[in-house]
C-alpha cells in the first residue's frame, strides 16, 4: 500500500501557489526552472520552497522536475512517434540527446530507442475481459472550460473515491452540484510510481463564476480542441484497462497521436462518482493528426 498525500491544503494554505507552481513546471519542462526561478514565480524565498516542496510532495523540487522530465519524455517517445529522439530530449529539458539518453537509462533501465519500440512497459497489458465495441470512440472538439479542483497523490484505486466523497459535498455547499465533473489523472501509471501520481477532482465553473470572500480554492483552466471520447461504464477498476485500450489499442491505429494536454474522466452533470459501485463516464484524450 502507498502513502496517500493530501495536496489540498486548507484554505488560507499556500496550496493554490505550489499547485500553480507545478502546473508551471509541467507546461515549461524545456525551460530553466532553477530553484530561484521557481521560487521567485511562486513568492517563496528559496529556502522556504524547497522545505514546503518537500514536505508537501515527499520530494525535492529538483528530483521532481528530473522525474517529470524522464517521464513527460517516456510518454512522448510512446504516442508522439513522428518527433526525433533529440528533439524530444530538447523540449523537455535536456541540454543534448547524449544527456537525456544516459538519464533515461538510469531512470528506466533501457534506452529511449528500445522504449519506443517496444511502446513503453505495459503495451501488451489488456484485461481480457475488456471488450470495447465497433465506434465506441468518438471524436469531438471540446470546449475550454474553468475548472475548481482538490489534488491528492497516491495509488489512484486508494486516493480517487475518498477524494470524491469529501469533495462533492464541498461544492455542494458553494451551488456547483449540478455542474459537470471530471477526474483528471495527471500521471500515466505505467510509468509513474504509483505513491507519486496526481488526481484532480474537478468541479467545471459556469460562466462569470465569481469566488466568495475569503475563498481562495485551486483553479486552472483546461484547454479545449479534439478529443477522442471513449464511452466507459463499469466497475472503478475497470478504468485503467480502459484507458489503456484506448491509448495503446486504438491510438496507434488512429491516425492521431496524443496532444499535450490532460486526459480526463467527463461525468454527467450532477452524476459524479460515488464510493465504488458502477460508473458512466466519457474517457477524454486530446489528439492531434499526425502528419503526412
Amino acid at each position: 500500500m502507498t502513502r496517500a498525500l493530501d495536496l489540498h491544503l486548507p484554505i488560507g494554505s499556500h496550496a493554490r501557489r505550489l499547485n500553480r507552481l507545478i502546473d508551471h513546471i509541467e507546461t515549461h519542462l524545456g525551460d530553466d526552472l532553477c530553484l530561484d526561478k521557481l521560487a521567485e514565480l511562486a513568492a517563496f524565498s528559496p529556502f522556504h520552497l524547497h522545505r514546503l516542496f518537500r514536505a508537501w510532495t515527499g520530494e525535492t523540487l529538483r528530483d521532481f522536475v528530473r522525474r517529470r522530465r524522464l517521464e513527460t519524455a517516456g510518454n512522448r517517445l510512446r504516442y508522439d512517434r513522428e518527433l526525433s529522439i533529440g528533439e524530444l530530449a530538447h523540449s523537455c529539458g535536456f541540454a543534448s540527446a547524449e544527456t537525456f539518453a544516459r538519464a533515461f537509462r538510469q531512470h528506466f533501465g533501457q534506452t529511449p530507442s528500445s522504449w519506443r519500440q517496444q511502446g513503453g512497459p505495459g503495451a501488451s497489458v489488456l484485461p481480457t475481459a475488456l471488450v470495447m465495441a465497433p465506434g465506441a470512440v468518438t471524436l469531438r472538439r471540446l470546449p475550454g472550460r474553468d475548472l475548481l479542483y482538490w489534488r491528492q497523490q497516491g495509488s489512484y484505486a486508494e486516493v480517487a473515491d475518498p477524494l470524491w466523497a469529501r469533495f462533492q459535498p464541498w461544492i455542494a455547499a458553494l451551488g456547483l452540484a449540478g455542474q459537470p465533473l471530471l477526474g483528471m489523472g495527471l500521471d500515466d501509471p505505467a510509468v509513474t510510481p504509483a505513491e507519486h501520481c496526481r488526481y484532480d477532482a474537478c468541479v467545471e465553473l459556469p460562466p462569470a463564476w465569481q469566488e466568495s470572500a475569503g475563498l481562495r480554492p485551486c483553479r486552472k483552466h483546461l484547454a479545449g480542441g479534439w478529443h477522442a471520447c471513449l464511452a466507459f461504464e463499469g466497475e472503478a477498476s475497470a478504468l485503467g484497462g480502459a484507458w489503456t485500450w484506448l491509448t495503446t489499442h486504438w491510438l496507434p491505429h488512429s491516425g492521431f497521436m496524443a496532444g499535450s494536454s490532460p486526459f480526463f474522466e467527463a461525468y454527467e452533470a450532477g452524476a459524479g462518482r460515488g464510493q465504488g459501485g458502477q460508473l458512466r463516464a466519457a474517457l477524454c484524450m486530446p489528439v492531434q493528426p499526425l502528419a503526412r
